[in-house]
């Protein structure tokens, strides 16, 4: 499991769940949901959030949209829901990934939750990915799509699902997903479209042919200037001829060539391999020149003594502009807040988006473990803003429990930036940050999940949002991320 996984889980109540009946088969004259998070329809983006609670995981909280970002209206899903497969059952990390997008093309978004510890049979560990389906209501009734990799020992999957991501990858129009997979296929493309009664549209490997394929984590969006989705894969290959190899991104560029990879990088570290908590790959347009970029974040390197680091790969017409140096930031880059310190864990989770409307993509950098006022391991994220030329730390900001507007207080342990996303939900062309803490209330770790809104100059604190199991009128007692991609 991902480093402080467990502690981020977010706790859900059983009697929480508003599930929508089955709905009827969608038109095939229907147009795609215009939005990939907009699960009933409203033109509102919707927030979900991941995670599990006490002796018992996998609780999925979505907070429906408004105008003004996430509102007060709130579904809990889980396998004990009405219409969802399966069943409430410990190790079976249902929401530990997810991802989301028009999958039936009925107009509706839906929601795609990995359980990659879930027992299927007599198969252990198996995985899965659940899609429930959206609809005028919301999200309701689910199907679950297995492995098509064949079990390669008796009795042991592959824990399906350990992180997931959607795109239309192959060019056709139909939304396709990705999955890594713990076979030798290393990640596994199921194909679209997708139906309620658990039809796809077939299925390729994408690690043939190049040994064991041991992937973490994946990272989708437009690198290349075509329409079709490309995908980055952050792993290393434990056999054949590049076997223990360093950490590497490979790629594999949207369209009907898909299946074969178009290139790989080594990713610069200080000799350590260990991904971090949240999402630590993300895309965006740094430089406004077209092509999509990499950022990886480092913020658990242990030889590093886990002072942490971006690393960023510029794009080009072909996907990674080889030819172009990889750049590298940390708190010692000049014009970035704060210092390099031992356990700031910068770059524990990164996410793009464009904070002030100018086209250029922004980089948002979580570092949990940033000491403020005494405090230890309160946490801070700083923002990276792009440019021609690409990101720089020249008017990067940070941001924290201090930061005026804020909710809550800097206190020891509280994490902020362990998990975070860039999304328009306000959809006023400027990208919002959200961003979970491991707050007290009530003198309980509840929890608080902070929505940053985006401005013309930035992120701001100013007229911020924070979101709590108190503030949600929730049962249970713990509220955080991870976030779906």
């Amino acid at each position: 499991m991902r480093a402080t996984r467990t502690a981020l889980a977010t706790a859900a109540a059983l009697a929480a769940a508003v599930c929508s009946p089955l709905l009827t088969a969608p038109s095939a004259l229907a147009a795609p949901a215009k939005l990939a998070d907009d699960f009933n329809g409203d033109g509102h983006r919707d927030f979900v959030m991941l995670g599990g609670t006490y002796g018992k995981d996998g609780r999925v909280t979505v907070v429906y949209g408004t105008s003004t970002g996430p509102g007060t209206r709130v579904q809990t899903i889980h396998q004990d829901s009405p219409g969802i497969p399966g069943a409430v059952e410990k190790d079976d990390e249902w929401g530990f990934a997810a991802t989301s997008a028009d999958l039936d093309r009925d107009g509706y978004a839906d929601l795609v939750v990995a359980s990659p510890g879930e027992d299927v049979g007599d198969i252990r560990g198996r995985g899965g990915l659940t899609v429930v389906w959206g609809g005028a209501k919301g999200l309701g009734s689910g199907t679950v799509f297995h492995s098509p990799v064949a079990p390669e020992y008796p009795g042991q999957g592959d824990a399906f699902g350990r992180d997931v991501v959607v795109g239309d990858f192959d060019g056709d129009g139909d939304q396709d997903l990705a999955a890594v997979s713990g076979s030798r296929a290393g990640v596994v493309l199921l194909k679209g479209p997708f139906t309620r009664t658990g039809g796809r549209g077939g299925w390729e490997s994408l690690g043939d042919g190049y040994g064991y394929l041991d992937a973490s984590q994946l990272a989708a969006g437009r690198v290349t200037a075509d329409a079709a989705t490309d995908l980055y894969i952050l792993g290393r290959e434990l056999q054949g001829d590049n076997a223990d190899l360093d950490l590497r991104s490979y790629f594999h560029r949207g369209g009907a060539d898909f299946i074969r990879r178009a290139g790989e990088m080594r990713v610069p570290d200080d000799g350590g391999h260990q991904i971090g908590g949240g999402p630590a790959t993300t895309i965006g347009d740094f430089d406004k020149d077209g092509y999509g970029d990499l950022a990886i974040g480092r913020g658990y390197e242990q030889p590093d003594r886990e002072r942490g680091y971006v690393t960023v790969q510029y794009g080009g017409p072909a996907g990674p502009n080889t030819a172009r140096k990889p750049v590298k930031f940390s708190q010692d880059t000049a014009g970035v807040p704060g210092a390099s310190e031992n356990e700031d864990f910068f770059g524990a989770a990164v996410s793009a988006g464009d904070v002030n409307g100018d086209g250029y993509a922004d980089l948002a950098i979580g570092a949990p473990g940033e000491a403020l006022s005494g405090k230890r391991r309160t946490g801070m994220v700083t923002v990276l803003l792009g440019r021609a030329g690409g990101l720089s730390g020249s008017g990067a900001k940070a941001y924290s429990q201090s930061t005026s507007g804020i909710a809550g207080a800097v206190e020891n342990d509280d994490s902020f930036g362990v998990n975070l996303k860039l999304t328009d939900y306000t959809r006023d062309g400027r990208a919002d940050l959200m961003v979970d803490t491991n707050d007290w209330l009530d003198n309980t770790r509840s929890g608080m999940v902070h929505m940053l809104k985006g401005s013309t100059s930035g992120t701001t604190g100013t007229g911020s949002k924070a979101y709590s199991a108190i503030s949600l009128k929730l049962s249970y007692t713990r509220l955080s991320g991870p976030f779906t991609h």
